[in-house]
């Protein structure tokens, strides 16, 4: 998952050439999002139960903050991928509608989401619930952790059969030091289900998309562009996500 912000910087006073972009990576790589990468150490804590969405938004603010991307002068464009993509487009609506404080509130320009998370299939919804109640994380393909579990997962989100092959021992690799759980609690807690029970897969789904659809009138009263790109082949984010995001935001929106 990724999530960067950029920002272009005003032209200082008596230039003439325009400074290029400067763009703050919150993408595994600059710093590491949350709970990504070297970022997951307090998990090994028994009482860590995941991150929410509103916990992954406040992580952007933060962070924005401290790089001063938030002091309002200048526009932001928001740019995320499967969770990233989750996280800017509530992030773009909750500062947007001005329900950010004014002091950290992040002038968003556009937004670009990558086949984000804000609906995952039923099928995982479930998978889900069910480790919820009866246990059995190894059964959840996002959670994986061997090479082969990561070749599974990266045939879903519709890799190539050959690049399947060439990244799994790199994913396989990067959760090495991971709790058995880790993955499981951070998709739990992204999508919000701890309150449903496991027959209750449509209701976890509905909430969703009535969370996708608040967000999305938000951007569309305000006319900001929102760009979705999401692969035929992709199994992993609903089919109908950008069906959904383009239903919400209107003629803004571009899949």
């Amino acid at each position: 998952s990724s999530m960067f912000a950029s920002r272009r910087q005003r032209r200082p006073c008596g230039t003439t050439r325009t400074p290029r972009p400067h763009r703050y990576c919150l993408d595994g790589r600059v710093p590491d999002a949350a709970g990504h990468g070297k970022r997951h150490a307090w998990a090994v804590r028994s009482s860590w139960e995941g991150l929410s969405l509103d916990d992954h938004m406040s992580d952007v603010e933060a962070f924005c903050a401290a790089v001063g991307a938030s002091d309002g002068t200048v526009p932001v464009d928001l740019v995320g991928y499967s969770m990233g993509g989750a996280t800017a487009f509530a992030l773009a609506a909750r500062h947007v509608n001005g329900s950010a404080p004014a002091a950290s509130r992040l002038p968003v320009r556009r937004v670009a989401l990558l086949a984000p998370a804000l609906l995952v299939t039923q099928e995982l919804y479930a998978m889900t619930l069910s480790v919820q109640r009866h246990g059995g994380v190894e059964r959840c393909v996002y959670n994986y952790r061997t090479e082969a579990e990561a070749e599974e997962m990266l045939r879903l989100v519709g890799y190539a059969e050959p690049l399947c092959e060439k990244l799994a021992p790199v994913l396989a690799w990067g959760r090495r030091d991971q709790p058995p759980d880790f993955w499981w609690k951070m998709w739990r807690g992204l999508g919000g289900v701890q309150a449903f029970g496991e027959g209750e897969v449509d209701a976890a789904v509905d909430a969703k998309r009535a969370a996708l659809a608040s967000s999305g009138s938000v951007l569309a009263e305000a006319a900001t562009p929102v760009l979705v790109v999401q692969g035929s082949a992709e199994l992993v984010v609903d089919a109908s996500v950008p069906r959904e995001v383009r239903r919400a935001v209107g003629s803004a929106c571009d899949v």
